[in-house]
């Protein structure tokens, strides 16, 4: 499953890197200027874990594919987009 992530914060970066650990192709979406180093570095996730009686962390370095625009020739199946409202309107019209 090609899925989209639109907004590399806290959140986009949380699902897709679960959706990715679930065998989707996960594919995040990043401000201009950010590609290369999102590309060389990843993204940095520290991740705590409340279900059990004792906090698990996890720790980990996600490197998803990375796009900085979107192009007609994307053909993903899911898009997920994790933005605040404030920016919304600039992504989907009215």
């Amino acid at each position: 499953m090609k899925i989209l992530i639109y907004g590399a914060g806290v959140v986009g970066c949380t699902y897709g890197w679960q959706l990715s650990k679930a065998g989707c192709d996960v594919t995040v979406l990043v401000r201009k200027g950010q590609k290369e180093f999102v590309q060389k570095n990843g993204i940095h996730i520290i991740c705590s874990d409340f279900r059990e009686k004792v906090k698990k962390d996890t720790d980990i370095i996600f490197k998803p594919t990375v796009i900085d625009e979107l192009s007609s020739n994307n053909d993903f199946e899911y898009i997920i987009v994790s933005t605040n409202k404030l920016q919304l309107s600039t992504i989907l019209p009215s």
